[in-house]
């Protein structure tokens, strides 16, 4: 858009006012600081993106469909079976491919990360500055889309999905207590030696209630 009033602009300085564009240094500076201001969000994106992956990088190997990633100077080794989320976020201008709505595309509509969660807990985040991946196929296929105006690295999502997640479970375990409290310690033991068949929440709930009436 800068480039074409700036191709623009003399043609129709001339055919208004019938005299040459002289392209001063009041209009220079006026033109720098539009360029700044709009670039502004791309460069905080990228300094985002920077700060979160300066130290790390990744492979995928599509044959063995393994993923190996450097962080910190550690590198580890998955398959698509240790995965458990896969999200691709990405700019609101590619939600065209689903709605077409017809979106224009910004300065920051390139930019976009890859949200990597692993059943064991780890958890990157892999941008498109260490790789240009972001926008082909997706290496997983289970890979969830979303779309987003500036996509700067989220993690408060992340972290008050978990803090939900301890909270409906912490729910349960005392809905689990209420319902053990009347059981005696031959049934809490059989439900601690037959963990498998019970929901983790009943297990923990089992252990509270047994540890308690041994104390008591």
């Amino acid at each position: 858009m800068i480039a074409l009033l700036i191709i623009a602009l003399p043609f129709y300085w001339k055919w208004r006012n019938g005299t040459e564009f002289v392209l001063d240094q009041q209009i220079i500076i006026i033109f720098s600081v539009i360029v700044l201001i709009m670039n502004i969000p791309s460069l905080l994106i990228y300094l985002n993106y920077y700060f979160e992956n300066k130290d790390t990088s990744f492979t995928l190997d599509f044959d063995s469909k393994k993923i190996e990633i450097t962080q910190n100077g550690l590198t580890k080794v998955y398959t698509i079976n240790d995965v458990a989320e896969s999200n691709y976020h990405l700019g609101i201008y590619y939600k065209n491919a689903i709605d077409r709505a017809g979106r224009i595309p910004m300065l920051v509509s390139e930019f976009g990360y890859w949200d990597l969660k692993f059943k064991n807990g780890d958890r990157y985040y892999l941008t498109n500055i260490l790789h240009d991946f972001i926008h082909d196929t997706p290496f997983l296929g289970k890979t969830k889309y979303r779309f987003r105006m500036f996509t700067y690295i989220n993690k408060s999502d992340s972290k008050k999905a978990v803090e939900l997640k301890e909270k409906r479970e912490r729910t349960r375990i005392e809905k689990f207590i209420e319902q053990y409290e009347s059981k005696n310690e031959k049934q809490l033991i059989e439900i601690l030696d037959n963990s498998k068949s019970y929901q983790k929440e009943a297990v923990e709930a089992a252990k509270i209630v047994l540890k308690n009436k041994n104390v008591g």
